[in-house]
């Protein structure tokens, strides 16, 4: 709620800066750029320190800069200032807040229950949204946006006792020879099972193209809106709709996986074209009415892709293999969130309107859910393949005594060992 959920509000203090320091698109958007963007890139970085200490004091640390960030950018005086304090202070503390808030759940859940779990520790992202718009516009309003910095100061210290109650687990595959378990659990190893994996680079690469755009829509709502006359109320309205509906996206796609694992990537795939077709569309807005439905389809699109992307991560990975393999995607998408906001402020400065960058965010999201539909299709034929294999052999070995095939089912390459004494 504190860390990923602060940005999808951004969209109100983005444009009182923006008029307070006369700057363009582009200029103004770098500041939600090297927010966003550290909420990824961090993530090798801290798979290194998790895997060493954990995710409690990392999480503390980056609770303290979190406020410190927003602190700081109470006393900007022109949007350079506030590219150190709120993108890249500010954006550190909250990337190691988010990386350390998903990490930590994974060993705790099996496979059944873990994207339950995870859509509704993340639902906390959409809450925000939700919420803080109208709390921000009321600051703004009554005092000014420095005030509405300090509020947001005051909530990030709430990750201190969050963070402190973690109790993360420490993992290694358990093997013949002891003398070998820290070579199994290297980040080499674990970088080389990870490119090995077409299924989990096609989902790199999928993130890497979603997170060029995935926070235009949210961020330039508020232009967009004002260029059609639409009111600051009307605003917070259609931001409060995508917060609640992003919501709504995230628990109803936690419990279709739950329903059905194994259409994971397809039901992810489908999040990432709603919200493709919803901002597009969006763009063609003009009412109140329109704007808040199309609102409401973005945050459902939202909600879904968001709130299944650390679960691709586990789903396609070894429960070892997690914290690295997540902090890669998550690194290189965090690149292409630095570089997306700007670009998508370039369209809309060079088209001259707002709806340039919401044309352009719709067909790089319809790409990345292309991408993720061939991760679902070979999922799909994959398992319909190892069904066939199994009845066959079944049939082939029906002299087998039951206690053989029990061992036989049983029998896997990695065994996954929890220490708890690690706690």
């Amino acid at each position: 709620m504190i860390s990923a959920g602060m940005s999808l509000s951004f969209g109100v203090l983005y444009r009182e800066m923006r008029i307070e320091f006369g700057s363009s698109q582009s200029e103004a958007a770098w500041i939600a750029s090297f927010y966003n963007g550290l909420l990824g890139l961090v993530g090798i970085p801290l798979s290194f320190i998790t895997n060493k200490i954990g995710e409690r004091w990392p999480a503390v640390c980056g609770s303290v800069l979190l406020s410190l960030g927003m602190l700081a950018s109470m006393f900007a005086t022109k949007m350079s200032n506030v590219y150190m304090t709120y993108g890249l202070l500010a954006g550190l503390g909250a990337g190691t807040l988010h990386y350390c808030g998903y990490t930590v759940l994974t060993p705790h859940f099996d496979n059944r229950l873990r994207p339950m779990a995870m859509t509704v520790a993340s639902a906390g992202i959409p809450l925000s949204a939700l919420i803080l718009p109208p709390v921000l516009t009321i600051l703004i309003e009554q005092f000014d946006w420095r005030k509405a910095f300090m509020f947001l100061a005051c909530l990030s210290f709430l990750g201190i006792p969050a963070g402190l109650s973690f109790f993360p687990l420490k993992l290694h595959i358990d093997s013949e020879s002891e003398s070998s378990r820290g070579q199994q659990n290297s980040w080499k190893l674990s970088l080389s099972r990870c490119l090995k994996n077409l299924n989990y680079m096609l989902y790199f690469v999928t993130t890497c193209v979603v997170f060029l755009v995935f926070f235009a829509p949210a961020t330039f709502l508020s232009d967009l809106m004002h260029e059609f006359g639409r009111s600051s109320s009307d605003v917070y309205i259609c931001l409060m709709t995508m917060g609640a509906c992003d919501l709504v996206g995230r628990l109803l796609s936690g419990v279709l996986v739950h329903k059905m694992p194994s259409k994971l990537a397809l039901i992810h795939s489908a999040g990432i074209m709603i919200l493709s077709v919803s901002s597009g569309l969006i763009a063609l807005s003009r009412s109140i009415g329109t704007f808040v439905l199309m609102s409401a389809f973005v945050g459902l699109g939202t909600g879904c892709f968001a709130g299944l992307h650390f679960v691709m991560s586990a789903h396609l990975l070894p429960i070892v293999d997690v914290r690295f393999g997540y902090g890669f995607v998550s690194t290189f998408g965090g690149l292409s969130l630095v570089a997306g906001m700007p670009l998508a402020g370039f369209v809309s400065d060079f088209f001259k309107t707002e709806r340039g960058a919401f044309i352009f965010s719709s067909a790089l999201l319809f790409i990345g859910s292309l991408l993720e539909l061939i991760i679902g299709v070979r999922q799909v034929c994959g398992q319909k393949s190892r069904k066939s294999y199994v009845m066959a052999s079944v049939e082939n070995t029906a002299y087998v005594t039951g206690e053989e095939l029990q061992v036989h089912s049983k029998k896997r390459d990695d065994v996954v060992v929890v220490d708890s004494s690690y706690i």
